[in-house]
């Protein structure tokens, strides 16, 4: 593999110095003054393009097909070697200052990489080389050193032009031609060809001289045929016309006719290069003026289609002031493109949102460009609905915002496929919810009668198996209410009196429950309702084993507490409270269980003596509890 690629290298140095070589001998054939240099040197146009497409290594390919041009000359070794060497230090000084900049863009799509190709390339480049091999040929004797600066001139004038020529030739036809695509078009490229070489032939070679004596063939007649290419056939066929023109300035030159004839032939070049390079610079600025002007053109054409998508769009300028709207935004909010114009976007704004709300989504667009977040907005007809949002923030090349770009999508469709799901989802899992719970309920009773059946065989366990019992049969109740209704809607009046039913039924006790008429139900945290159901079992099994069983008399009330938000629940028995309850961890395993089972926070357990009454009182409050905000 790696002989493969050393191979195809080779080809490549042997392919770049071959046409090197050829463009050199033509150079020397049409275009040299003295045989020795060339007014015009269409191989530094082509080194310097190797050199940027295919990268440094190239350059030995032109430092080979440098070395045979000259030696072809006769000159000495040295002296071969020393002008090929000019010639390749040139092409690697520009190619090494173009690449340094980076804005230079070897695809010459815009003005700039034009003048760059001037001041990185065309000048130190050409410069280099005419000072090397000028002074290589005159210190071989081939030139008179009274000549060393016209000739330098020369040298420099001819590689100048080489590079801003074939270099630009080269770059711009590499890629695909855009406007010769069609067919047709290459029939108007064919006619224009005819008529440039005609004209070229006129003006800059003296054809035809003593027929058109009545008139005086000028530069200009030449500048139709370049705005023709260079406004239809683009940057490709505006080079092609300009090198065909250059080429056969260059002839007229060395010839001496047509418009630019001179007896100095000093004076005839540098007319020659303002000629060529000013056309060069103006033509080419043009053509790609015309591209970027038509790539423009398209850009906004896309740009249109787009903003008329399904999405209502705004563009604002950099204060939020709308510029334009579309179709989509008049069909989704109500407003046509002329009511809104100059206005802000506080019209769309209903009251779902604080200001606040927008001062943050507009900072967050200009810091970071874009923001996007769902809106509740307000149409013409006073409809608030929900959207999707995105502002995104447009900005030069300076990176200043100048520009806002605002899409709405309606979401109000998905807000209801979404609740409809959830609703879905909710039913579904209510009613398995609802099933395990009714399980468990019955396991429960099913275990609690299994215990009573113990007990009836036992008569000394009784009083700790109704313990037990209670317990069970507490969570039992709870899961029966979870089971009725769901697991985030168990209502502490709801519980309290199941579990006091409950108790009464177990220990043949009455337990009076009171609760008002009028009552916003409190609703338990699912993660709290089994502590809070078996806090109170404990402390109404503890009411009637401590006094209910002997004085018959138990009593639960709820009330609501200082806070709106607390409900105390109150549980009376007669009796006394026991010396030692302030170690319950010692004498009382069922007060034991109650403190461990009370949350951290949301309730409070207070126990005091009232003549000969004992009153518990369980204050429940958020997060343990909340309040039903719509109870049936």
């Amino acid at each position: 593999m790696k002989t493969l690629q050393k191979l195809y290298f080779a080809l490549k140095l042997l392919g770049v110095a071959a046409v090197y070589t050829a463009l050199a001998q033509l150079a020397l054939a049409f275009f040299s003054l003295a045989g020795i240099i060339g007014t015009f040197w269409p191989a530094s146009g082509w080194s310097l393009a190797v050199l940027l497409l295919g990268g440094p290594r190239l350059a030995w390919g032109v430092f080979a097909g440098a070395l045979v041009s000259e030696l072809m000359l006769g000159l000495a070794l040295p002296a071969a070697v020393l002008i090929a060497g000019g010639a390749t230090l040139g092409a690697l000084l520009g190619h090494w200052l173009l690449r340094r900049d980076a804005r230079f863009n070897p695809d010459l799509d815009n003005l700039g990489d034009y003048v760059r190709l001037v001041i990185w390339a065309a000048i130190p480049a050409s410069a280099l080389s005419a000072l090397i091999g000028v002074g290589s040929i005159t210190a071989a004797g081939s030139l008179s050193s009274s000549e060393l600066g016209r000739n330098m001139v020369q040298w420099m004038i001819g590689d100048a032009l080489g590079i801003l020529l074939v270099t630009s030739l080269l770059l711009i036809w590499r890629q695909a031609p855009d406007q010769l695509r069609d067919r047709r078009r290459w029939a108007e490229a064919a006619l224009l060809m005819g008529l440039t070489l005609l004209a070229g032939e006129i003006v800059l070679q003296g054809w035809l001289s003593q027929e058109l004596s009545t008139f005086v063939p000028k530069g200009y007649w030449l500048l139709p045929m370049a705005f023709w290419a260079a406004a239809r056939l683009g940057p490709h066929g505006a080079i092609f016309i300009l090198c065909t023109i250059s080429v056969q300035a260059m002839q007229g030159i060395h010839a001496n006719t047509g418009f630019m004839a001179n007896p100095d032939v000093e004076t005839r070049l540098v007319d020659g290069w303002f000629f060529v390079t000013l056309s060069w610079l103006m033509i080419m600025f043009l053509a790609v003026h015309i591209k970027g002007y038509r790539r423009a053109e398209s850009d906004l054409r896309i740009a249109a289609t787009a903003f008329e998508c399904q999405e209502g769009m705004i563009i604002t300028d950099a204060q939020m002031r709308i510029l334009r709207t579309n179709h989509s935004f008049t069909r989704i909010m109500g407003y046509s493109n002329e009511e809104v114009i100059g206005q802000t976007t506080t019209f769309m704004r209903s009251n779902r949102h604080p200001a606040s709300f927008y001062e943050n989504a507009w900072r967050t667009a200009q810091e970071h460009g874009v923001w996007s977040h769902e809106v509740w907005h307000q149409r013409k007809n006073g409809e608030v609905f929900p959207q999707w949002l995105t502002c995104t923030a447009v900005k030069d090349e300076h990176g200043v915002i100048t520009n806002y770009v605002v899409t709405h999508t309606d979401i109000t469709s998905q807000k209801q496929q979404e609740a409809k799901r959830l609703a879905d989802e909710t039913a579904h899992r209510d009613a398995l919810v609802r099933e395990v719970h009714h399980r468990i309920k019955n396991n429960l009773q099913g275990i609690s009668g299994l215990l009573r059946l113990f007990a009836q065989d036992n008569p000394q366990t009784t009083e700790a198996i109704n313990q037990v019992m209670s317990q069970i049969r507490s969570i039992a109740v709870l899961h029966g209410l979870q089971g009725r209704t769901s697991m985030d809607t168990v209502r502490l009046c709801e519980l309290t009196s199941a579990i006091a039913a409950d108790v009464q039924s177990v220990w043949q006790t009455p337990v009076a429950v009171d609760i008002p008429a009028l009552w916003t139900p409190g609703i338990i945290a699912e993660k709290e309702a089994v502590p809070i159901a078996l806090v109170l079992n404990e402390l109404l099994v503890n009411a009637v084993k401590h006094g209910g069983k002997a004085h018959g008399h138990v009593s639960v009330t709820l009330r609501k507490g200082e806070d709106p938000e607390t409900i105390q629940v109150a549980i009376r028995n007669a009796g006394h409270l026991r010396a030692n309850t302030d170690r319950p961890a010692a004498h009382h395993a069922g007060l034991q269980l109650i403190a461990s089972l009370m949350p951290r926070e949301g309730a409070r357990l207070t126990r005091e003596q009232r003549e000969n009454e004992v009153l518990t009182q369980l204050e429940i409050s958020p997060p343990v509890l909340h309040m039903e905000e719509n109870p049936a």
